[in-house]
């Protein structure tokens, strides 16, 4: 979702990917494929680097969650201004196991330690 502002001034979050094209004639209005229109503030350049920087993210985002590494969380502060922070789980609570959650394990399979 990015952060929009309408003429009124309300500020609200548009899924970008819902975003069929922008008209700036004089005034900036987005159209969205279910055909509504938003008139906003925001320039057609703060837009498009805003949609930018949302994919981007995602794609960091993406490719380390496809990488499996285990560092994410310490560097997802650093996208997008902190505004975007991914964890991984310590343990695996996966339905598909059949475990309850005094048989969890850690996701890298050893298993819990005693808390006594």
């Amino acid at each position: 979702m990015i952060a929009v502002t309408c003429r009124n001034g309300k500020h609200f979050s548009v899924d970008p990917t819902l975003i069929e094209r922008v008209e700036t004639d004089p005034d900036t209005v987005v159209h969205l494929v279910d055909g509504t229109k938003y008139v906003v503030t925001d320039s057609l350049d703060h837009l498009l680097r805003t949609i930018r920087d949302h994919r981007a993210a995602l794609t960091v985002v993406q490719k380390r969650l496809s990488g499996g590494t285990a560092q994410i969380a310490d560097h997802a502060s650093s996208v997008r201004n902190g505004t975007l922070r991914v964890e991984r789980r310590q343990y695996d609570r996966s339905v598909e196991s059949g475990r309850s959650a005094a048989d969890r394990r850690r996701v890298d399979g050893s298993p819990e330690p005693d808390e006594g």
